[in-house]
């Protein structure tokens, strides 16, 4: 069992929604749940996520505007916090691409930085 925290190093507030494998819960959907937003305060750090996978995503935007994203997606993300499948889309979401993280089986924590 792995565990996810983001740690926020910058200036700005930043808000984190993850990705990560739920065969169970989005067995009809993609077997990929999503979920966001954290909201983390400058030099502050927030538990995000515990999984038995070795493999999850994440996207972050920053207050001032920078964002960390990757390959993974089209991945639908709400203005409002959310709990949803990767294969679940609504008219009142944006599709951002999420960064790839690779646990081994070890506790993160992702550092955002300027």
């Amino acid at each position: 069992m792995s565990e996810i925290r983001f740690s926020n190093e910058t200036s700005s507030t930043v808000w984190v929604a993850v990705m990560f494998h739920s065969p169970d819960g989005c067995a009809s959907y993609g077997k990929w749940g999503t979920r966001g937003w954290w909201r983390i305060e400058p030099g502050a750090t927030a538990f995000a996520l515990r999984t038995n996978n070795r493999y999850a995503a994440y996207y972050a935007e920053s207050a001032s505007g920078k964002t960390w994203s990757g390959d993974r997606g089209p991945v639908y993300v709400y203005q409002q916090g959310f709990d949803s499948c990767i294969g679940i889309g609504s008219s009142a979401a944006r599709t951002v691409n999420m960064r790839l993280i690779d646990t081994n089986g070890n506790n993160l924590r992702i550092r955002l930085t300027n």
